[in-house]
């Protein structure tokens, strides 16, 4: 096989290898992931929590405030219904204080049922704190079981890059740049092998006269339809 075919078969297994690792890692990682995504969650909810509290609260401070505000009314229409002088003024007085009074009823009513709507979302709230602790504490052993794991493929990822970067440092750089230009829309399939005369890229079949080239391997032969660099599998390439 020619030399620099060689090369850019090697270099692209190591290219493959290290992307082959990704979803390995990514599947070491996942039940972490998946605990830290659920405390993500929760916190958001906690803090949906405690901004719903503080409206609720809110809201029960401008009830309180309406009391007060119709309790001083009341007291006004007391002191102008001692000082009524016609039947016609004290029935409007009347009135105004019955108004006032249910109006007290019912805000009585809201800062009760605000109250309520607090506590039990303050008792969720604390429920949800319980929930992201025990979580937190099960990320600490989890990260400690994956760390080994991700050790052990850090080590993988250390010797194929050093193996790339001196095959790359010994390549022709006009060879290794071609590599880089088909690589950026091909990605790790550059280079691509050939089963049934048919490029394993494009999966479009290739004429016999540059099949028989691709068999020969004296030269770097790409392939006619997407330009991919060809090459056949056998123990060498293997």
């Amino acid at each position: 096989m020619n030399k620099y075919l060689k090369e850019l078969v090697e270099l692209s297994k190591y290219d493959k290898k290290l992307a082959e690792l990704v979803p390995l890692e990514e599947n070491i990682k996942r039940p972490l992931t998946k605990l830290e995504t659920k405390v993500k969650t929760l916190t958001t909810k906690l803090e949906k929590l405690e901004e719903e509290i503080k409206n609720l609260i809110l809201k029960k401070s401008k009830n309180e405030l309406l009391i007060s505000e119709l309790k001083e009314k009341l007291s006004q229409i007391a002191e102008k219904t001692a000082k009524v002088k016609t039947a016609k003024e004290a029935k409007a007085l009347t009135l105004e204080e019955e108004l006032a009074k249910e109006q007290i009823e019912s805000a009585n009513e809201e800062i009760d049922k605000f109250e309520t709507q607090v506590e039990a979302k303050k008792e969720e709230k604390e429920e949800i704190k319980k929930e992201i602790e025990q979580l937190e504490a099960e990320i600490v052993i989890v990260q400690t079981e994956i760390q080994s794991k991700l050790d052990v493929l850090e080590e993988q990822k250390k010797a194929i890059f050093e193996n790339k970067d001196k095959l790359i440092k010994e390549m022709d750089q006009n060879i290794y740049k071609f590599y880089e230009k088909i690589k950026k829309w091909a990605g790790n399939t550059a280079v691509s092998p050939v089963k049934k005369q048919a490029c394993m890229g494009c999966y479009m079949k290739i004429n016999d006269k540059t099949y028989a080239d691709v068999i020969k391997a004296e030269e770097i032969v790409t392939c006619p339809h997407c330009g991919r660099v060809l090459y056949i599998e056998n123990e060498e390439t293997e």
